[in-house]
């Protein structure tokens, strides 16, 4: 990298360790990596390795059962039977319940980029995941994954501010039983990297949490009830059907509250308690902890996701944030419901563009901007946005689904592929 990219707001020989922090990060990509630990507890047989910004990912769950299905659909709230009653699914193509694809978050990632953390005060966020899913993924299915190291990309800031954002991607591919590949997921970390802190937290506004009437309380439920109406369900949704333009009826998620995200976490897999907990923590609570000001004790980063006071912590002014997957999977639940049991999402790209705070309220909108046919496949692509009551647009998504035809009702998942 050369000075041009220097950022004048920031000291010289911080732009410098920036730029080699970078190139070092770069030297790892394509680098494969295994997870190193299943159901939260580290091999003892596994060979020593550096740690570094994503060693505390690993395989989450295995297998895919009945019970994993229900607790994250709990977490998102998606009460499509087709993912929860047997009796409802036998009379639908697959004979049985199948999972929601974005399921596959509950299994897990294999950490890429065994490089140091960036310099200074660094604040790392979701920014977004690319989805590609190739095969429907049922109960008994189990998986193991791999992770490949996609580099980083500094991103210049629409304004001028006083620290460097970095694009940091990278893909978990998922196998099942048969060591076919079922779906692969690029996942993208925003860095932005500062001096000090307090320049780390000028990336992030503030306004007052949201109170709500009971007016505005009726509504959401309502929208609870609206969105069980408005299910396609064993319907189907004939491509030949589709115009574009055609709107998505909404989803609607909220006031987010701790209990809304722990349900999430849980089904996710993702944390674990005391001795299990530290054994992750212990030698990286830089890296991925915070200490609490009442206990003096370390905790971690994740329950910024859950506690305003991790939040206020770990740099984020309004305190705690929902997790990125959540909404992510609000938006597949959307395109479920949309496109009725017999249709398949094949490609989900996520944009993060902030943090849904705690206390907001979510509407997922959508509708389709093309149809096309392709390698014998009738193609629909939408484009999806999440937006809270402050008409703010937190995560946006673009979709590709496949629908039945008139003329091909059953059709293949990878057709000419």
């Amino acid at each position: 990298m050369g000075k041009e990219k220097w950022n004048p707001l920031l000291s010289d020989a911080f732009n410098q360790q920036v730029d080699e922090w970078a190139e070092a990060r770069n030297a790892l990509k394509g680098q494969i990596n295994y997870p190193e630990q299943v159901g939260n507890t580290r091999s003892p047989y596994s060979p020593p390795s550096k740690k570094g910004p994503n060693e505390h990912y690993f395989l989450f769950n295995e297998e895919i059962t009945k019970d994993l299905i229900r607790h994250f659909c709990d977490g998102v709230g998606d009460k499509n039977p087709l993912f929860r009653w047997d009796e409802y699914a036998k009379f639908t193509r697959y004979g049985s319940i199948i999972a929601p694809n974005g399921v596959l978050i509950c299994i897990g990632e294999a950490g890429a980029g065994k490089g140091t953390v960036a310099p200074g005060f660094g604040r790392s966020i979701a920014g977004g995941n690319t989805w590609t899913w190739f095969k429907h993924v049922r109960p008994g299915d189990k998986f193991h994954v791999f992770g490949t190291d996609l580099g980083v990309n500094e991103k210049k800031p629409h304004r001028e501010v006083p620290y460097r954002l970095f694009q940091a991607p990278f893909r978990t591919s998922f196998l099942n039983q048969n060591n076919e590949l079922v779906a692969t997921r690029d996942r993208t970390r925003m860095h932005i990297v500062a001096e000090n802190r307090q320049e780390t937290e000028k990336a992030f506004t503030n306004r007052p949490r949201q109170r709500y009437t009971e007016e505005e309380l009726d509504r959401i439920h309502q929208a609870y009830e609206d969105e069980d109406k408005n299910r396609r369900g064993a319907t189907p949704r004939f491509w030949e059907d589709v115009v574009e333009g055609d709107e998505i009826f909404p989803v609607v998620a909220g006031p987010l509250t701790i209990l809304d995200s722990h349900v999430f976490f849980g089904a996710m897999g993702q944390q674990s308690a005391f001795n299990v907990n530290w054994d992750q923590l212990k030698g990286n609570v830089a890296i991925h902890g915070w200490v609490d000001p009442e206990t003096n004790a370390p905790r971690w980063r994740g329950e910024a996701h859950l506690l305003d006071a991790a939040g206020h912590a770990t740099g984020m002014k309004m305190g705690a944030y929902g997790h990125h997957a959540q909404f992510e999977s609000m938006m597949q639940k959307a395109i479920q419901n949309w496109m009725g049991d017999d249709g398949f999402l094949k490609m989900q790209s996520c944009q993060t563009r902030r943090p849904a705070w705690m206390g907001d309220t979510t509407t997922v909108t959508g509708k389709v901007v093309r149809k096309f046919a392709e390698n014998g496949q009738f193609l629909v692509d939408l484009e999806l946005q999440c937006e809270n009551q402050a008409e703010e647009i937190h995560q946006t998504c673009k979709a590709t689904v496949l629908l039945p035809s008139r003329t091909k009702f059953v059709y293949e998942i990878n057709a000419n592929t």
